[in-house]
């Protein structure tokens, strides 16, 4: 008689702790989108399929996020670990490893090191869930690191960017495996949590400069006298710290040697103005902006002055406006501007080296180089 009571009042539990809302956890910050409470987590059911993955692929994914539950960590963690898990593993829990880790094992590939427990350990979704995001707590200012990076410094994968790509799936899978409190809007939690990572602007002091909507293209560097490096595989250059990055050059090196103004080259809106710290470093004071218009380019500019900067993260800026001065911070051996496109869709919030497309015919199709 217990046990038949049992079968029912299990049902009945689930049901409320859905009504509910499933969890307690407390609110925390959310990266760099402010504050956020994790929404409560169910088990997926039925043949349902989210970003090409289903059944126990999407069962392990509502693991990791009751894992990151569990820690009283925000939504932003929940997808760290969903994304990381794809990247991994494609959400499988995998007995074997590759050839840079042939004792890896599970969702995250952990390793037998005995950083990550015991075998039964890293072959358990939550168990090895939980172990991912006690490291990432680790990771100093995590919150605030672009995606693919914050998982590189858990993972220590050799490409620090090979997350990246996992990203929009990710935020696809937690979205749709999350239950909220009855009468919820789940989607009030997700507007501030795009799919590539990139968060709004919040700054009350964003301004717009300049007249945007001309659809005119300017050089980031006006009258330069040297293209000094073209895109592409090229020698390591005198007196620089070449690491596989620098040899294969993602983006075009101008010099006009004299301290130029950088300028925009078309209408974009700013998302990171500063001097690089840490693993930035290298690229000195530098800028990132993403074209207002579509297709939505990405834009970066290193290695200009320090204290130079005319703009700020959140701003609007027309063609034209000056940004900085070409300098040679971080990273550089002489004075000048390293200018890089990269695709729509790439993360706008860290500098990228994985995913660049040469500038030079992008330039030209705008009359800008002939």
């Amino acid at each position: 008689m217990v046990a038949i009571l049992a079968l029912f009042m299990v049902p009945i539990v689930v049901v409320m702790l859905l009504l509910m809302g499933g969890s307690n956890a407390a609110s925390a910050n959310n990266g760099s989108c402010g504050e956020e409470s994790d929404p409560p987590v169910a088990e997926p059911a039925g043949n349902k399929s989210v970003a090409g993955f289903s059944g126990e692929q999407l069962k392990n994914a509502a693991q990791i996020m009751t894992a990151a539950s569990g820690l009283k960590l925000p939504l932003a963690a929940q997808i760290l670990g969903v994304q990381a898990a794809i990247g991994e593993s494609t959400l499988n829990v995998i007995d074997s490893g590759d050839g840079a880790g042939p004792d890896s094992r599970g969702l995250f590939q952990q390793r037998d090191n005995g950083a990550w427990g015991t075998y039964e350990d890293r072959m358990n979704p939550r168990i090895s869930a939980t172990n991912f995001f006690k490291a990432l707590q680790n990771v100093e200012g995590w919150e605030k690191l672009e995606p693919s990076q914050a998982i590189h410094r858990v993972q220590r994968n050799a490409d620090p960017n090979h997350y990246t790509p996992f990203r929009s799936p990710a935020v696809q899978i937690v979205k749709a495996l999350s239950v909220g409190k009855l009468g919820e809007n789940l989607d009030e939690k997700f507007q501030d949590i795009s799919p590539n990572g990139d968060c709004p602007d919040t700054s009350p002091d964003a301004e717009q400069i300049g007249d945007l909507g001309s659809g005119q293209w300017s050089s980031p560097l006006p009258g330069f006298k040297a293209m000094t490096s073209p895109f592409g595989p090229r020698k390591c250059p005198a007196g620089a710290s070449c690491n596989s990055s620098v040899l294969d050059h993602k983006g075009i090196d101008l010099s006009k040697k004299g301290g130029a103004s950088v300028l925009a080259p078309t209408d974009m809106k700013i998302t990171v103005a500063e001097q690089g710290q840490g693993w930035k470093s290298a690229y000195g004071t530098y800028i990132i902006a993403k074209q207002v218009e579509k297709p939505g380019l990405v834009f970066e500019f290193h290695h200009m002055v320090h204290g130079s900067l005319k703009v700020k993260a959140g701003d609007t800026v027309a063609a034209g406006t000056p940004l900085g001065i070409e300098g040679t911070t971080g990273n550089s051996t002489g004075i000048h501007l390293h200018f890089q496109v990269a695709p729509p869709g790439t993360p706008a919030n860290a500098p990228t080296y994985r995913t660049v497309v040469d500038p030079v015919p992008i330039l030209t199709s705008k009359g800008v180089f002939s």
